[in-house]
């Protein structure tokens, strides 16, 4: 364990443990019986079951030639029930993938004619209450005046009887899209990718403001009563998750590697900067007498098995932080395990808004695309509010989210500025429509919210051309950054600026004392996943010191200033996890990125 030996000795220094825990397969042949063809295909009756949120779950491991039909219609349901309960499956299926799959419940004690007694169990929450039994919170409370102050394990309630399924399964879900204004298509959702990874693959999803799934998690009408409890402890545990790769790192040639004739593979390397990252956090935190012990665990976001497996082990219950895994897909169970244990959870790449939803333990780093146009856009009418302002808009689904965000943020803003439904943002519907609306007397903020190569890069190229004529700000994406055929020089002379939720100041006196450091104890350059993992370790283990294990009952009220982003979280509702919503504006000045706000 070539790679394992090295990462123990770079721990050493600090006193910390570190277990990089390679996962035994979970679910194997022997987990299914009951065996039968469905449309020419077996399916297999799964033996595998977990509890999620208060429910319990079937958990089906999708085989070669399985489709969502033959699966639903083996276990009696409809393609829509599972989908309902595994929203990437809408994507389609392939094989390794676990799919969840609601489980009959033995029918409760009738207490009348009209009601059932259901008694409450660990983990459960009025959201899964209602959606295993088909009635809303409100019915709910009407019914058990006493849940106004919150689930406790053991009480027992009352479920209108009339209102519970009457399927083959009593826990199908039901539900209810409340009515929106000017609701974007489904064709809007924007699926967030990686460099190396799929978009598929990836199955991490924006949601448009006002997309009805983003009203339903933001609705505020019924916040449940949390207690984050925790107390002060002598030793605190952390768990990472992250995507180490020990066996393809391990099969590499060491002296190569160190000779630079090898490179490590890059999640391995993402991996090991963000712990490292972490380690002279922890090293500078020593002398506020905080003792950490540190479990490292090896996890592939694309493997469910191995986090299935990885989840059964019972030191993970005694944590009191966990952080990862860095993407949605694999993200999501173990975020249900650290619910259901009261462990605060931090989600340290993702912008998926989706993984806050009933689950106040989430801490999410990163601010989804929406918030990061929202607050673009407040930049835009604070900075221009009296200058002409133009939105393009050319008519992609995969633009309409940014667009309606963009529009709708700047109008109301320049509304409470006290400007008239003249001044509001223009709208081109066409990159060709720009110049028509240019002002000879202003400055011209043009905002382009597309990260569609070849059109972003022929348009800039022709705005550049109208630059020699007109004052003109240019508004768009981090993304742009990387595309090769985008000319430098005119970014530069557009003066591009781009919201974003990292930026590194390599003038700042803390950054070169990181960077000192890094280089004194690892032998190499720190890359931005190295910050990530110090500002991350620093915060959440500074606030462990200070306030206990329940510290995120007043994570709202502790801002931090890190070293590449800054921490100002919001949760809403009550029954919600934490976003940080603070995000950079950044402008190209002198060929050099630079702080605008």
């Amino acid at each position: 364990m070539k790679l394992l030996k090295k990462t123990q000795n770079k721990l050493a220094p600090v006193s910390i443990i570190v277990m990089c825990t390679l996962c035994l397969m979970l679910y194997t042949s022997s987990s299914y019986s009951q065996s039968k063809k469905v449309g020419g295909t077996d399916v297999k009756n799964t033996k595998s079951s977990a509890i999620i949120d208060g429910i319990n779950y079937k958990l089906h491991t999708v085989e070669k030639g399985q489709s969502l039909f033959n699966i639903a219609k083996f276990y009696n349901l409809t393609v829509n029930d599972i989908v309902l309960e595994n929203p990437e499956a809408i994507d389609g299926i392939k094989p390794g993938e676990v799919l969840k799959i609601l489980i009959e419940k033995k029918k409760p004690k009738l207490v009348n004619d009209s009601c059932v007694f259901v008694k409450i169990q660990a983990g459960q929450t009025l959201y899964g209450l209602s959606k295993q039994y088909g009635i809303s919170i409100a019915q709910l409370k009407t019914t058990n005046p006493e849940l106004n102050e919150g689930l406790k394990i053991g009480q027992k309630i009352k479920i209108p009887a009339e209102k519970k399924k009457n399927s083959t399964t009593s826990l199908s879900p039901k539900v209810v899209e409340p009515p929106v204004e000017n609701k974007p298509s489904s064709s809007s959702l924007k699926v967030v990718g990686t460099e190396n990874t799929s978009q598929k693959e990836q199955g991490v999803i924006e949601i448009p403001k006002e997309n009805p799934i983003e009203k339903i998690v933001n609705q505020p009408d019924e916040p449940l009563a949390f207690d984050y409890g925790g107390s002060k402890k002598l030793v605190y545990k952390i768990a990472f998750f992250l995507p180490f790769h020990v066996d393809e790192a391990n099969a590499l040639d060491f002296d190569k590697l160190i000779k630079g004739d090898e490179n490590l593979p890059n999640k391995t390397n993402v991996a090991l900067q963000y712990v490292e990252g972490a380690l002279l956090a922890i090293d500078s935190l020593k002398k506020q007498n905080i003792n950490i012990k540190v479990f490292a665990y090896d996890i592939d976001e694309k493997d469910s098995v191995n986090i299935a497996n990885t989840l059964k082990k019972p030191e993970l219950a005694t944590m009191d932080l966990m952080i990862g895994p860095l993407y949605g897909s694999s993200f999501m169970p173990i975020a249900s395990f650290a619910k259901q244990h009261k462990i605060a959870i931090v989600s340290p790449f993702t912008q998926l808004n989706k993984i806050l939803f009933s689950n106040p333990f989430v801490c999410k780093l990163s601010p989804s695309s929406s918030l990061q146009i929202e607050r673009m856009a407040n930049y835009v009418v604070d900075s221009f509010k009296t200058q002409n302002i133009i939105l393009v808009n050319n008519i992609s689904s995969k633009e309409a989210a940014n667009v309606y965000t963009f529009k709708n943020t700047a109008n109301e803003a320049l509304l409470k500025a006290g400007l008239s439904i003249n001044d509001s943002v223009k709208i081109a519907h066409e990159y060709a429509n720009v110049k028509n609306l240019l002002s000879a007397s202003k400055t011209n903020v043009v905002v382009v919210l597309s990260n569609n190569q070849s059109p972003v890069t022929d348009f800039i190229s022709n705005l550049n051309v109208l630059g020699d004529k007109y004052k003109i700000v240019l508004f768009g994406l981090q993304n742009w950054l990387n595309y090769d055929n985008l000319d430098f020089d005119y970014l530069n002379k557009l003066s591009l600026h781009i919201p974003s939720n990292n930026f590194i100041d390599y003038d700042n006196v803390n950054t070169q004392n990181f960077i000192k450091n890094y280089r004194n104890k690892f032998k190499t350059e720190p890359e931005m996943f190295a910050y990530q993992g110090f500002d991350a370790a620093f915060y959440f283990l500074s606030l462990l010191q200070k306030e206990g294990s329940g510290f995120l009952k007043s994570l709202k009220e502790n801002k931090h200033l890190g070293l590449e982003t800054n921490y100002n979280f919001m949760q809403h509702p009550a029954d919600s996890g934490f976003e940080n919503k603070f995000v950079y504006i950044l402008k190209l000045q002198d060929y050099k990125l630079m702080k605008a706000n």
